[in-house]
C-alpha cells in the first residue's frame, strides 16, 4: 500500500513541476512575441494587395474562412475600419474582430485583433506589417504581440507561441508562392 502512495505522490509532484515550469516559461522576456519575414519577388504595391484584398487574404492565411468589413470611419480613412474574422485551426473555430490602427499604402499596416467569445479564454494581439521594396523585391515583415486571457491559455502560452510562429511562416510561404505566380506589375 505504501508504494501506491509513493507513486501517487510522485505523479502529483510531476504535475506540479510541469505546471510550475510552464508558468515560469510564460513569464520569460518576449512571451507572446512573434516575428516573421519573407522576401517576395514582386514590387511592394503588388504585395500590399495580398494584405488588403479580402479574397487574396483568405487564400494565404490557412484556415481563414471569413473576413467581413463591419464598419468604417467617416471620410473614407482606412484607419479605424473594423472586420469580423472566422478562422479554423486544428479543428477549433476562432471568431475574431480586427481593427486597422495604422495604414500607409504600399508600406505598412498595423492591426489589433481580439478574440470574440469567452473573455476568460481568449486573446488580443497587435500586429505590424511593414513592406520594404528594393530592386522589384519586397521584404515583408510582421511583428505580433499576443496577450492571452484566462489561466489555461496564459499557462499554455509557451506551447502556443512557437506553433503560432510556425503557422505564420507557413502562411507567408503560401503568400509568396501565390504572389509570385501572378504576373509582375510595375
Amino acid at each position: 500500500m505504501k508504494w501506491v502512495l509513493w507513486i501517487l505522490g510522485g505523479l502529483i509532484a510531476l504535475c506540479v513541476l510541469a505546471i510550475g515550469g510552464l508558468w515560469l516559461a510564460g513569464m520569460r522576456p518576449g512571451h507572446g512575441h512573434v516575428v516573421a519575414e519573407i522576401v517576395i519577388e514582386r514590387p511592394a504595391p503588388q504585395v500590399f494587395l495580398w494584405l488588403t484584398d479580402d479574397e487574396r487574404v483568405k487564400k494565404w492565411i490557412g484556415g481563414l474562412t471569413e473576413i467581413r468589413q463591419v464598419s468604417a470611419p467617416a471620410g473614407g480613412s482606412e484607419v479605424g475600419k473594423k472586420f469580423k474574422l472566422v478562422e479554423y485551426y486544428n479543428g477549433q473555430r476562432a471568431d475574431m474582430e480586427m481593427e486597422i490602427t495604422k495604414y500607409e499604402k504600399d508600406r505598412a499596416i498595423s492591426i489589433l485583433v481580439v478574440s470574440v467569445g469567452d473573455p476568460n479564454n481568449g486573446f488580443s494581439e497587435t500586429g505590424d506589417y511593414t513592406l520594404t521594396e528594393e530592386n522589384g523585391k519586397t521584404r515583408l515583415r510582421f511583428v505580433v504581440q499576443t496577450q492571452y486571457t484566462g489561466f489555461v491559455l496564459r499557462l499554455l502560452e509557451p506551447l502556443i507561441t512557437p506553433k503560432a510562429k510556425e503557422k505564420l511562416e507557413e502562411d507567408f510561404r503560401r503568400m509568396k508562392e501565390l504572389a509570385e505566380a501572378e504576373p509582375k506589375t510595375n
